[in-house]
């Protein structure tokens, strides 16, 4: 592994708790994931990850899936060290010029890129060629027939793919990312650019008892887990929720994917739309985050709890597409508002 990144991986063992390097050659270290803070019943959990990839520390963690390069991982949890490490980079980059000159060796002009880089994949060489879209399956498929018992709308389901080896796929892509041994189909949902870039996605297990119901996979680890980048307006009201399918039931949505709503980007038209459990702790701080960045949000009424956790929830037990958007416009709040309606509603 690069020397920057073993740097930082040292500073990270005195932070993490419960670090434990497994291996040197490839570097592997394990700890309780600070992201999702790992099983709040067993303290002796450890699901977080450095690992070796490419000469380069990528995070990875096999309860909330969250993955990253090392740069990403820091910005997001330490940042007195990103600010470091990204001096350390420019350092590096400067002494790599120097080098470079003295030997006459082909300029590097941005070292970051070097060691970061990953695949784009345009539309007419991405990877989703090699798997069915759900639009595409025959009438009667078990896949399809798991897409329209969710009510997905029709009009949505060519934005999702079918992989009937899920891990065996990946790995096409990003060469022993996953163990082919436990191999199991997966619904897919892509993370899509403006460009049509293919730069990430998820893959949902159709087992609801699965150990690992979600897989995230970062192409390109520099880029927000966001799916509907690809469709959604920016200058109109836009919904941000929390899982994929459920935003498809929208008219104009993206999904944050497992994140903490702390993208980058997010304008005036935003309005956060986070499952209806006032009873996870998890979710409250994540509204009470949006709220304080004076973001939109809404906050389900009382009388919403009969219908379910979230807007699929809600469709399956009989509200309409309409009816939906009517609630959401209905229960927006920002500011003082919000605050006051989150302190009512997380103690229902």
């Amino acid at each position: 592994m690069n020397h920057i990144d073993l740097k930082y991986a040292g500073f990270l063992s005195t932070r993490l708790e419960r670090f434990s390097i497994k291996s040197t050659q490839p570097y592997r270290a394990n700890f309780r994931c600070p992201i999702c803070g790992d099983s709040q019943k067993s303290k002796s959990k450890t699901r977080g990850w450095l690992l070796e990839k490419e000469n380069s520390a990528i995070y990875y963690c096999h309860n909330c899936g969250a993955s990253m390069g090392m740069q990403k991982f820091l910005e997001n949890m330490y940042p007195s060290l990103y600010n470091e490490y990204v001096t350390d980079i420019i350092m590096e980059k400067k002494s790599l010029r120097k080098l470079e000159t003295k030997v006459k060796e082909e300029r590097v002009d941005n070292l970051e890129t070097l060691l970061k880089s990953r695949p784009k994949f345009t539309k007419k060489g991405s990877p989703l060629l090699k798997i069915k879209k759900v639009s595409s399956l025959p009438v009667g498929h078990p896949v399809r027939n798991y897409v329209e018992k969710r009510k997905i709308p029709v009009n949505q389901h060519h934005r999702l793919y079918y992989a009937p080896k899920f891990n065996k796929w990946v790995n096409t892509m990003l060469p022993e990312k996953l163990n082919e041994k436990f191999e199991e189909p997966r619904l897919v949902t892509p993370f899509i650019n403006k460009k049509g870039e293919l730069f990430g996605f998820a893959g949902r297990s159709f087992d609801p008892k699965a150990n690992l119901r979600y897989i995230t996979i970062m192409l390109d680890e520099n880029e927000d887990k966001i799916f509907g980048l690809n469709q959604v307006d920016f200058n109109k009201k836009y919904y941000v929720t929390e899982g994929q399918i459920d935003s498809l039931f929208l008219s104009n949505a993206i999904a944050m994917a497992g994140a903490d709503g702390n993208s980058h980007g997010l304008n005036d038209n935003a309005v956060f739309v986070f499952d209806n459990e006032p009873r996870n702790k998890e979710i409250v701080t994540r509204m009470q985050k949006v709220i304080d960045r004076g973001i939109k949000i809404v906050i389900w009424s009382e009388k919403l709890q009969k219908y379910g956790k979230d807007i699929n929830d809600m469709v399956i037990n009989g509200l309409s597409l309409i009816d939906i958007e009517m609630i959401l416009d209905n229960n927006t709040y920002s500011g003082l508002e919000a605050k006051l309606a989150l302190t009512i509603w997380k103690r229902v």
